[in-house]
């Protein structure tokens, strides 16, 4: 059933690259697959010993998919196996990167067709061959015996992507402008929220929220740093079921970062889908427009 629906979800995405209509019954049934599998995740605690090394493995996820071209749910589904899987274990100082590679291995191996899916001696490259390749199938079986061979979920790469299809609505605005070429406001759009993702790596905080109620978050804090006006149109409030005031304390805090990390930049778009920016920010943006 799991295989079955996530091609559905694989087909869904093509569809949107086409730029097929598919907020249909079609897309209903992948969207309500996603939102039960997000009810099945483990609760998250922070009770790893190793917590402090935290972002300093998730570094280490980055730019390992970085450098093997994974896409950015891989990367988004390597973090989340990697904290919970820390969150119930001690782990030996040793075996973090160990741990950090196995869990990229799984979720290439369920989000990467296969020709992209790295090989152990090709992760094993970015520890300078440190682990024999028993040890890293030893890992990976341990890992999957402790997921009970269930691997393959959703995370808030998965519910952005969704949530894209709808990103430019009839009647947006940008600049104050009338969109007059969908396709270049996506594509902006598209990197800002996947710019907004990748904060939500960097902090264990947004492990609080729910995938989808992050993912939300992400896709209004693009559309508000791009300046698309309205900022939450009813039509992204139906789709995800968030109204903006639910969204705002996780708008406020990705916001707080990444003025943090980007004041004083310029507009910029990049190949990397990790870095872009759009402009700077002005004001709060629970007070912008909420309605279409």
């Amino acid at each position: 059933m799991i295989a079955r629906l996530y091609l559905k979800l694989q087909t869904l995405y093509l569809m949107m690259s086409r730029g097929s209509n598919v907020m249909t019954d079609y897309a209903e049934e992948v969207l309500a697959w996603m939102q039960r599998k997000e009810l099945e995740h483990p609760s998250y605690n922070g009770n790893s010993p190793q917590l402090a090394m935290r972002n300093t493995l998730v570094e280490f996820i980055r730019l390992v998919s970085e450098r093997r071209k994974l896409n950015v749910p891989t990367t988004h589904l390597a973090v989340y196996l990697l904290d919970r899987f820390m969150d119930a274990h001690f782990i030996s100082g040793q075996q973090l990167k160990l741990t950090a590679l196995t869990a990229i291995l799984l979720a290439a191996k369920f989000e990467e067709r296969d020709a992209n899916v790295p090989r152990i001696p090709e992760l094993n490259a970015f520890v300078k061959s440190k682990y024999t390749v028993a040890i890293f199938n030893s890992m990976e079986a341990f890992m999957l015996n402790f997921y009970n061979w269930n691997v393959g979920t959703v995370t808030a790469a998965h519910f952005a992507e969704f949530y894209l299809v709808q990103g430019i609505t009839t009647g947006d605005t940008m600049n104050g402008v009338n969109i007059t070429v969908p396709s270049q406001a996506i594509k902006i759009l598209w990197k800002a929220t996947m710019d907004f993702l990748d904060i939500t790596l960097q902090d264990q905080a947004f492990l609080q929220w729910r995938s989808s109620l992050v993912a939300a978050a992400c896709l209004a804090c693009g559309r508000f740093y791009c300046h698309l006006l309205p900022t939450w149109p009813l039509s992204l409030e139906v789709t995800t079921g968030y109204h903006l005031q639910k969204l705002s304390h996780i708008m406020d805090l990705l916001i707080r970062i990444y003025e943090k990390e980007e004041k004083g930049s310029e507009c910029s778009l990049s190949d990397s889908a990790y870095s872009s920016n759009c402009s700077s920010l002005q004001g709060s943006p629970v007070t912008q427009t909420t309605n279409e």
